[in-house]
């Protein structure tokens, strides 16, 4: 299976990137760059900050607030702020617990259905089907990662917060890059440009950032530490 067939390429949401750049693309199927917890909890901080930069959600102080509940064209976006809207307002910390849960096996389905991930199915050895994924061009799976060695690699004067905000792209390109430093991915990402100076880079750029999308990744930095520490107690 290899999902819809290919077309012109599309900018793909944050969480998709946040996969693809948290797995190796080299060997027949796609291998994790990061543990398992820190997947969950940057993709379940990119899920949210979806719903940031569609401008469904806020963050007021601390807590995921809805500013727009017309559902996204997105279906896992929608899904997710249908979600929010039903339950009364929870912190950030509560809403990453939640989405983490689930949010590799829905962002690669995602991925799946895009036409950017084929399955590749196997059995596991104590018995039963087990589903892993491969990319459909390897080339194209790497956009999102060259997009971060561009964006980190090179000053940005005069860059604020007022263009940030009327980028789109350049938003979602910072996001990124702050939710791979919050979990522990960038280190494995730019070990060859120089992890010093990316996050030097980075931190002018993250406090560009709106608001919102800052503490996102910083209260994603919080959890993953956290779940760390709790496993080594």
């Amino acid at each position: 299976m290899t999902g819809r067939a290919q077309g012109a390429p599309t900018r793909l949401r944050l969480a998709d990137e946040f996969f693809l750049v948290a797995h190796n693309h080299d060997a027949d199927t796609i291998l994790p760059r990061l543990h398992g917890t820190g997947i969950d909890l940057g993709l379940a901080g990119a899920l949210l900050a979806e719903l940031v930069l569609d401008r469904r959600v806020e963050i007021t102080e601390g807590q995921v607030v809805v500013f727009d509940p017309t559902p996204p064209r997105d279906e896992l976006a929608a899904s997710l702020l249908r979600d929010i809207v039903m339950e009364p307002p929870h912190t950030i910390r509560v809403w990453l617990e939640y989405v983490s849960h689930d949010a590799r096996d829905k962002v690669g389905s995602r991925l799946h259905v895009a036409g950017q991930l084929a399955q590749v199915k196997h059995r596991k050895w104590w018995g039963g089907p087990a589903v892993q994924y491969r990319a459909v061009n390897a080339e194209r799976a790497l956009i999102p990662e060259v997009r971060l060695h561009d964006l980190l690699a090179r000053p940005h004067p005069g860059l604020g917060g007022a263009r940030i905000s009327q980028d789109h792209r350049l938003m979602q390109d910072v996001t990124l890059a702050a939710l791979a430093q919050a979990t522990g991915l960038l280190s494995a990402l730019l070990w060859y440009h120089g992890p010093h100076r990316a996050r030097s880079q980075l931190d002018e750029l993250r406090r560009a950032l709106p608001s919102p999308l800052l503490e996102l990744a910083k209260q994603t930095e919080a959890a993953v530490g956290d779940a760390v520490l709790g496993r080594r107690r």
